[in-house]
This record gives structure tokens, sequence and C-alpha cells, in this order.
């Protein structure tokens, strides 16, 4: 994942719980303007402000590093579906999807 790929999911995650750049930086105990700057990439990002970036706007770190961040819940649902099946009816469900 690139930098810019994890600044725009930071925005994404951001957005998502509904979080001014403003709000979720004083609640993360910075400067007012510390995640604007680390949006425009003027800040680096450390691996401790992103996990608490993710505490904050209560976001699963698997979710995060999904490799689709939007259709996270409905692959995880699926895969909670397909687990629970018995073991006869995972091999139709593969020959199904063949």
């Amino acid at each position: 994942m690139t930098k810019e790929e994890v600044l725009t999911r930071v925005g994404y995650v951001r957005n998502l719980a509904n979080l001014s750049a403003r709000e979720l930086s004083l609640r993360m105990g910075m400067s007012p303007q510390y995640m604007a700057q680390v949006e425009q990439g003027r800040i680096v990002l450390t691996v401790e402000k992103l996990l608490l970036i993710l505490e904050i706007c209560s976001f699963p770190v698997e979710r995060f590093f999904s490799d689709n961040i939007e259709e996270y819940n409905t692959d995880d649902e699926l895969m909670k579906l397909i687990k629970d099946l018995p073991a006869s009816k995972k091999k139709n469900l593969i020959e199904l999807l063949k």
C-alpha cells in the first residue's frame, strides 16, 4: 500500500466516523491542524498515530488494511457464513461457484 493510499484511507475512516480533521486532531491530543497536515502529506503518519486514529474512529485494523476497505463487511460476513457451513455444503458451494 502506498503512502497516498494510506492517507486516502485515513480520510475515508475519519469521514465514516463523521469527524472533522480538527475534531479528530483534538481527540488525539494534537494541534487542531494536525490531521489536515497528515492528510495533505505534510506530516509523516506514524504507526502509533494510525492505530490511535483507528481506535478513536472505532475502525478495525483488519478492515483498514484489507484489499477492499469498502466491501470488507460484506466479505467478512460471507466468510463467516461459509466457515459455519458443514463440509458437504462447502463442497457444493465450491461446485456452484465454478
